[in-house]
């Protein structure tokens, strides 16, 4: 098993020539369906967590949204402000930043943001992690606003207990949070692993 710490991981990861297993430039159809479904969300503020390479920062930002996507590792932002270059985006929008929502001043003077979107970050984190991480979505989204999470569901890996069930997500963001909608399914990268798309309205 390697020794290198997670940021190193992700950091080679998205240095390689080819991009990251997880990284497939596709657009969820849940992200898709909030935009354009049959009740699509207003075009408002938005904060994509953990962005990557952009790629759904950059479909918000097509569809009217002022979107910040933030990433913990400035590969990942540098490949996105390319796309978003490529798209013939404005500057600014989307904006990216190097920020780690398990840290406590996360985005400190942030503006509160109608949608949070997190495609694979928080399944990731420690349970304190977690934690600071639900302060910092019940101190950004504004009332009325949507958590739209996509976490692995509880598997073993490497002789630890992994992931987050319904009731730990529930858990986590309560009471400032309830759970609007669950959508089970598995990993698109590993069919070992159970995973589910999380919708929250912002109490």
């Amino acid at each position: 098993m390697s020794d290198s710490t997670p940021y190193e991981r992700f950091l080679s990861a998205y240095q390689d020539d080819q991009p990251p297993p997880w990284d497939s430039g596709i657009v969820p159809p849940e992200v898709r369906a909030l935009v354009e479904g049959e009740s699509p969300l207003p075009p408002g503020r938005a904060l994509d967590v953990g962005c990557g390479t952009g790629v759904s920062s950059v479909y918000l930002a097509r569809h009217g949204w002022l979107v910040t996507g933030v990433d913990w590792v400035e590969a990942a932002l540098e490949r996105a402000r390319e796309r978003a270059r490529l798209a013939g985006l404005p500057a600014g929008n989307p904006l990216f930043a190097r920020d780690d929502a398990a840290a406590p001043g996360f985005l400190r003077d942030h503006p509160p943001v109608s949608l949070w979107l997190d495609v694979g970050c928080l399944h990731s984190f420690s349970a304190e992690a977690r934690a600071t991480y639900a302060g910092h979505a019940a101190r950004l989204v504004q009332a009325g606003g949507t958590l739209l999470l996509y976490a692995w569901g509880r598997h073993a890996r490497d002789g630890q207990e992994r992931g987050l069930s319904p009731e730990d997500v529930a858990a986590l963001f309560a009471p400032t949070f309830t759970v609007a909608a669950v959508q089970h399914g598995q990993e698109a990268t590993d069919q070992s692993k159970p995973s589910a798309w999380y919708t929250l309205r912002r109490l």
